[in-house]
């Protein structure tokens, strides 16, 4: 399966900015500062995990969230379609496994993960691993998109990311089976009332959540423990 979702976004890279805006209508750039501002302070050092085309961590040095950002993410051709947007700026890349993460224990300040976590096949593992990079007292915040529990997120993935995502990845990216595991990977994955209690049982405290859009996305915002 993660070999699948690995060669499905290698499919889209390409076109994986363009995609964003358009089935968002932008409203994902909003999102990212907003999910942004909920840090407190400026972290140094940030891991920026399944950092796609560095989106999130372009905003967090523009936004003066962050001093330095390394993009991590176990798909090359994200990165190598990114490249040209973090030329020149504090922010440096690797490839690397979200459950087997390259880097020493303590190694950032602060990690971030933007719409990347419902990809990875154990999100527990993941936690764990950010946990073990992480500082005592740094910082994590996740935004995403959970499974819905409410009535508008249920009717909006149940019509529009049903149909309007796969007829426009078609049209735009040539895909429409990636936007068909967008839609199928949201319905699969956490609540939020689910990932609060994973963060926790993580090594996390002082969750603090944001909702986006009637519960469309998510952001969260939590502590790592001090042992």
């Amino acid at each position: 399966m993660a070999d699948a979702v690995q060669s499905m976004f290698a499919r889209i890279a390409p076109r994986y900015d363009l995609l964003n805006r358009v089935l968002s209508a932008r409203r994902d750039v909003a999102w990212r500062r907003a999910a942004l501002a909920m840090w407190e302070g400026t972290p140094g050092r940030v891991l920026d995990l399944a950092c796609g085309t560095f989106d999130l961590g372009l905003e967090a040095v523009a936004r003066g969230k962050a001093i330095q950002v390394h993009g991590c993410d176990f798909c090359l051709p994200m990165l190598v379609a990114g490249a040209g947007k973090r030329a020149g700026t504090t922010i440096t890349a690797s490839q690397g496994d979200a459950l087997r993460l390259p880097f020493a224990a303590g190694s950032f300040d602060a990690a971030c993960v933007g719409y990347g976590w419902r990809n990875f096949p154990d999100p527990a593992r993941s936690l764990a691993e950010i946990h073990r990079v992480l500082r005592p007292g740094g910082q994590l915040l996740i935004l995403e998109f959970f499974r819905p529990e409410r009535w508008w997120p249920r009717v909006f993935y149940g019509t529009v990311g049903r149909t309007v995502f796969p007829l426009v990845g078609g049209m735009l990216a040539g895909d429409a089976d990636a936007y068909r595991y967008l839609n199928a990977s949201v319905q699969r994955f956490l609540s939020v009332s689910e990932a609060d209690s994973l963060v926790r049982r993580s090594g996390f405290t002082r969750p603090r959540w944001r909702s986006f859009f009637g519960g469309i996305s998510h952001a969260v915002v939590a502590v790592r423990t001090a042992t």
